[in-house]
């Protein structure tokens, strides 16, 4: 059966004016169709826009709680008498031995305080940690960390030997925080440095 047949145009007048007419329907419903999906695609991305453009705020921890076993504190204890013995007897300096007692119960009372929740926001403005704002001139890239079950963001500051900005967060907020960053900065791969590691080993 030839179908090249129903593609002519019909051979009547009035054939084909309806002939004609039907491209010209079916060539305006694809037009519509394709202006209507355009057109819902722009309202996604204005509703999109206009959400990255509203502050964020939510309360988190100002740090993370460290957990030692008694190990840790029997294994501290010894290193603290043999630097004490080192002390006194190579170097000379029983000052330094009686500060160093001294020194290692400051250490344990601030490690041991409880971190406190504080307010946290983001806005067209920057980040607000507590009452402080960071511009987001300040940095040039983020990056995303999880330690003991704690999300956080950590904001790369653009000066070399500048202390990074940390922002904790939990997971329900969490997508929301990283598109409002990701919308301003550009987002990385965070990795601990060498210091970072042994504080972490040691648990400090």
């Amino acid at each position: 059966m030839d179908t090249s047949q129903d593609n002519q145009p019909p051979e009547t007048k009035e054939s084909a004016v309806f002939y004609e007419k039907s491209k010209a329907d079916s060539s305006g419903s694809k037009k519509s169709d394709t202006d209507a999906n355009a057109d819902i695609a722009d309202i996604n991305k204005t509703e999109d826009d206009l959400s990255l453009k509203e502050p964020i705020a939510w309360t988190a921890p100002e740090g993370i709680k460290v957990h030692r076993e008694l190990w840790w504190y029997v294994a501290f204890g010894v290193v603290l008498i043999g630097l004490m013995a080192l002390a006194i007897l190579v170097f000379k300096s029983p000052t330094f031995a009686i500060l160093l007692p001294i020194m290692t119960v400051a250490l344990f009372l601030l490690s041991e305080k409880t971190p406190q929740n504080i307010n946290y926001a983001i806005s067209p403005k920057g980040v607000y940690v507590g009452d402080k704002l960071y511009d987001f001139s300040e940095f040039r890239a983020f990056g995303i960390t999880r330690e003991n079950n704690q999300h956080s963001a950590i904001l790369l500051p653009v000066k070399r030997f500048s202390p990074g900005l940390t922002l904790y967060f939990s997971e329900k907020e969490g997508e929301k925080i990283v598109d409002m960053l990701g919308a301003r900065l550009p987002m990385q791969e965070i990795k601990p440095d060498a210091l970072e590691k042994l504080i972490r080993m040691i648990k400090l």
